[in-house]
């Protein structure tokens, strides 16, 4: 999923965060994605089905957003806690087909040591200020938190590295989420494509020693759930 946004000097919509489809009318997204205050939905742009950024593709769909719900508790324990939020799209949905599947929320087996799949149409390099112009996605390992709380990893940022997020990257770094990225899904294969990890904030990015953090969904498959009931929607 792409969310756009209005740019309102240019009057144009703006390649802006991912996201991921979970039900017919739910997006998963990460909170800071939706910061700019005031907030006006009208001004929110939803793809599904995309892959060429700045092309119409046979697949896409437009949904405008008609909710955003962040966490309740986002930025409660540092900057980047609680990331994540749900998009409820337009009265139609999304109609799913060959190219256009809901993920799968997240069973609690722990994830470490697996490698999973991040992509989005962000920066490919920190120092190029540039939007991918196709969806990229890339394999990364998923690293145990004792790991990423080392001093020397990310255990001196301004933000706790708490259980409710996952670390995923290669200490030799090359291999990272990016600016553009945010919101988008790091996903997990078992039986099936889980929703693992949601992407939050690193500290440049593919740099060695700075895996990326994400948001653990698994963490927050209850309020979820339970947000998606009170919208009037259903996780399968």
């Amino acid at each position: 999923v792409e969310i756009q946004m209005l740019d309102t000097d240019k009057l144009t919509f703006e390649h802006h965060c991912g996201g991921a489809v979970i039900a017919e009318r739910l997006v998963v997204s990460a909170a800071h994605c939706f910061d700019k205050q005031p907030l006006h939905l009208d001004h929110i742009r939803i793809l599904v089905g995309e892959h060429r950024l700045k092309m119409q593709d046979k697949h896409e769909n437009r949904f405008l957003a008609e909710k955003v719900v962040p966490h309740p508790e986002f930025r409660k324990n540092g900057p980047h806690s609680n990331d994540i939020a749900v998009v409820l799209v337009s009265k139609s949905g999304v109609q799913f087909n060959s190219h256009v599947r809901p993920i799968c929320l997240p069973d609690k087996v722990e994830a470490n040591g697996r490698w999973c799949a991040v992509s989005g149409w962000g920066y490919q390099d920190e120092s190029t200020e540039n939007f991918s112009p196709v969806l990229r996605a890339a394999a990364v390992p998923v690293l145990d938190l004792a790991t990423c709380r080392r001093d020397k990893v990310l255990g001196s940022c301004k933000q706790t590295i708490l259980d409710s997020m996952i670390c995923a990257g290669a200490l030799s770094g090359g291999v990272d989420a990016c600016k553009g990225d945010s919101g988008g899904p790091l996903a997990c294969l078992g039986h099936r494509w889980q929703l693992t990890g949601v992407v939050s904030w690193g500290a440049g990015c593919g740099r060695r020693a700075r895996p990326g953090v994400y948001t653990r969904v698994a963490s927050y498959v209850d309020w979820l759930r339970h947000t998606a009931a009170q919208m009037g929607q259903r996780i399968a």
